[in-house]
């Protein structure tokens, strides 16, 4: 079974994550792929803390998520995969993870970053990640919650 949802959302964890994405995919697992949440104890707890008591969740740097994403790509359990940025993304996809649609649902603003769509803004660096997944046959979609209708990066991209 693919990945139920690869999602950047940079708040990782939360009660929308919780409280509605994980409902909806019936998710048996969240992974999180970034590397400065991996090498944090103190905030690896407070996320796992954070996600259902029946839910696993697994936190991994970038280098060290693309053989456990991939085999879970190939498993029938329900896997969500969270990331901050699609930067990491476009390292899971070239470092041979297969999916599909990447979800993007909260990138926030900060310095070096513009205004997006709604809530989601975005550096140089990300657009340019995201084309790249677009190239390499990914579709990103912009939706932040569940009941969203799924708005295409290729709408908004004003290359």
């Amino acid at each position: 079974m693919p990945l139920s949802l690869v999602r950047v959302d940079d708040r990782l964890i939360h009660g929308q994550v919780v409280a509605v994405w994980l409902r909806a995919l019936g998710a048996d697992r969240i992974v999180i792929v970034d590397d400065a949440t991996a090498s944090d104890e103190f905030l690896r707890e407070i996320l796992c803390l954070a996600a259902p008591a029946d839910v696993r969740v697994e936190i991994f740097s970038l280098i060290d998520a693309v053989s456990p994403v991939t085999a879970y790509a190939a498993r029938p359990d329900r896997t969500f995969v969270l990331m901050k940025s699609p930067v990491t993304a476009l390292g899971l996809r070239r470092g041979g993870v297969p999916f599909e649609v990447l979800n993007v649902g909260g990138i926030g603003a900060r310095p070096g970053r513009s205004p997006l769509y709604r809530n989601i803004s975005a550096s140089d660096e990300e657009i340019k990640a995201m084309r790249a997944l677009e190239e390499l046959g990914t579709r990103v979609e912009f939706r932040i919650v569940a009941d969203d209708r799924a708005v295409p990066f290729t709408s908004l991209d004003r290359s």
